[in-house]
């Protein structure tokens, strides 16, 4: 069995390793295709598996909240990735005994002659996302036997997203959450304790970890950064800086009074799962996070923000109270 999952920040990463501890706890001998990056955290999970290591597909971002622009200034440069993908696939298939497909919204991950299983929460775009770029990304879809869809009908996180459609919609099934804390305790919660995870593509990452390291130094308090990488030195003592160290971050997640992180899928399957309370700021210009916010504005653990000036006031508002 070969399995593959994005490399566009960490999500993808996070939710596929419970489902694929599943896969080996099932009894199917696993070839992992990943970044090396991809390969060290799977591994630190002991994930027993077969590495193809590849450095995937880099997108390339301006930072300045214009994402459908930004896509579409990736989009020639995917197209062409997903061709080689596919390629590439065929040629390892060729030599080795693959007889399933899974993957973690990797369009080029597939083969016309092996069932091939695209995973995804997102089976309609987000409102907004215009004709043309659902309609490629349901024409990419049709390369798959079977679509597993990563949320739960009847308590959907995706809302409208992870919606079948209406017709031929037989190869479409909900699998449920996948989160790497759901056979986890949770630790009890330290009163104030702060717990910010830096993610999605570069430069917005940066710019996230610019802006919660100048709220931690205004507002104080007990702060861990969860980070890839240290892209500067914040000079601020009170602040523990976790850098691309899973495990440990995943003790600091648990063990937090408050979660602030960007609200893209698999954040709200942890959260979730977790039963955490969570500050959420979508990324600028983000369709899919900006509907996420929308649909999840009224809940009872959560609360979103649509900028960090709003995130400054909620985090002096919850420290004071």
């Amino acid at each position: 069995m070969l399995y593959g999952c994005l490399n566009w920040g960490s999500g993808h990463v996070a939710r596929s390793i419970p489902l694929m501890q599943q896969l080996i706890d099932q009894g199917n001998d696993l070839t992992v295709r990943c970044t090396l990056s991809q390969q060290k955290t799977f591994v630190s999970y002991g994930i027993v598996a077969s590495y193809w290591v590849d450095e995937g597909f880099q997108f390339q971002f301006k930072g300045d909240g214009r994402f459908a622009a930004e896509l579409l200034r990736n989009g020639w440069r995917f197209r062409k990735s997903i061709q080689q993908d596919k390629q590439e696939v065929a040629d390892y298939c060729s030599k080795h005994s693959i007889d399933y497909i899974l993957s973690d919204h990797c369009y080029g991950l597939q083969h016309p002659s092996i069932h091939s299983v695209f995973i995804t929460h997102q089976v309609q775009l987000p409102p907004k996302s215009g004709f043309f770029a659902q309609f490629i990304h349901r024409k990419w879809m049709k390369d798959f036997q079977t679509v597993w869809i990563m949320d739960n009908e009847r308590e959907s996180l995706a809302g409208q997203l992870s919606e079948k459609p209406i017709k031929n919609n037989e190869q479409y099934h909900f699998i449920g959450h996948y989160s790497r804390f759901s056979t986890t305790v949770n630790a009890i919660s330290e009163s104030k304790a702060m717990v910010a995870i830096i993610s999605g593509p570069e430069p917005y990452s940066e710019q996230l970890f610019e802006q919660i390291c100048q709220i931690a130094n205004r507002v104080g308090g007990k702060w861990t950064v969860i980070s890839p990488k240290l892209y500067f030195d914040p000079m601020n003592t009170q602040l523990t800086i976790l850098q691309n160290d899973w495990k440990a971050a995943d003790e600091a997640i648990k063990a937090a009074d408050w979660i602030i992180s960007r609200n893209g899928y698999t954040t709200l399957m942890d959260v979730h799962t977790l039963q955490k309370k969570a500050i959420l700021i979508p990324t600028k210009g983000q369709l899919e996070q900006l509907y996420l916010a929308e649909l999840h504005k009224e809940h009872s653990l959560w609360k979103l923000v649509k900028d960090e000036k709003e995130l400054e006031q909620v985090l002096r508002k919850e420290l004071q109270g």
